[in-house]
């Protein structure tokens, strides 16, 4: 996957798939949805209040061929999309206008939601600047889990290698970002980087290379990690970064869309179905490129 030109013509190859947006009820919203069904990515299924969601296809997507269901309010919006993903009639679920933890909180039911037996983890998408859009990079957890322990830290990469399986790259290279590059008792991010390492080292992870801990400079250089004399296989080539807790994915993640003004998507891996958690901030364009990874993802 060089691009998202790219990503968005494979969803197109593989054919239309049902995408939910609980709460479809903005200009991006239904613009996302407009876009992916015109590219024959999706089959789009809209809930919220009909008249506004009608109003707003009539100024932003007139020719959309979309599925209306009435919710009175974002609570039962986002319910409906989680019970059309448990019934197999939505395979993506994107949200719409509503907080993430308005969208998430049916989903994690533990009865009535999508939840499986591994973590929930995001991973966020961009296309590389070093690389002059050659390929896309992945950054995992800017989204859900706040403070991960090393198990979950675990399941983090776990999920975003299998995003890359999917999307065709047969063995990722993972960076476990931290500070420094030697394990500091007093920084638990290069203790966990150590033990994630050891375990790929023993084979007990999916298919990859897997480093760590390093600084971003060192992962995004070669020559920096030859001046720090550090021996790496993927320097100035990750696939993957794993970030040690939300803020420096937050963070991480809001550089490359406000400084750099590149493209981004999102997707939540470890539930029965893809979950896109665009910001309310991002563009249609974006939440096209999510729509476009959670369908080949799923």
């Amino acid at each position: 996957m060089l691009n998202f030109e790219v990503v968005r013509k494979r969803a197109a190859e593989k054919g239309r798939v049902a995408v939910a947006i609980p709460w479809a009820m903005d200009k991006t919203a239904i613009l996302a949805a407009y876009k992916s069904w015109k590219l024959g990515i999706s089959h789009p299924i809209l809930i919220g209040e009909k008249p506004k969601i009608q109003e707003l296809i009539k100024e932003y997507g007139p020719e959309m061929e979309a599925e209306i269901i009435e919710a009175g309010s974002i609570e039962d919006a986002a319910a409906k999309a989680v019970s059309l993903a448990r019934e197999g009639k939505a395979k993506v679920l994107l949200k719409g206008a509503l907080r993430t933890d308005q969208f998430l909180r049916p989903a994690l039911d533990k009865e009535k939601g999508l939840r499986t037996d591994r973590l929930l983890s995001d991973v966020f998408f961009t296309e590389d600047p070093l690389h002059n859009r050659e390929k896309l990079i992945g950054m995992s957890d800017g989204g859900v889990n706040i403070d991960p322990d090393l198990e979950a830290k675990i399941q983090i990469v776990r999920n975003a290698i299998e995003a890359f399986h999917r999307l065709g790259v047969a063995k990722p290279k993972v960076a476990l970002l931290a500070a420094v590059e030697v394990v500091n008792e007093k920084m638990p991010a290069t203790v966990d980087a150590a033990e994630i390492r050891k375990m790929w080292e023993r084979g007990e992870l999916p298919e990859s290379i897997i480093e760590g801990p390093m600084a971003l400079d060192i992962a995004v250089s070669k020559a920096a990690a030859e001046k720090k004399k550090y021996r790496s296989q993927i320097a100035g080539d990750v696939d993957i970064f794993i970030v040690p807790n939300i803020e420096a994915g937050n963070i991480f993640g809001k550089a490359f869309t406000y400084y750099m003004h590149l493209p981004v998507g999102h997707i939540i891996m470890g539930a029965r179905v893809p979950l896109l958690i665009p910001s309310r901030n991002e563009s249609d364009e974006d939440k096209l490129n999510s729509i476009a990874l959670g369908c080949l993802v799923g």
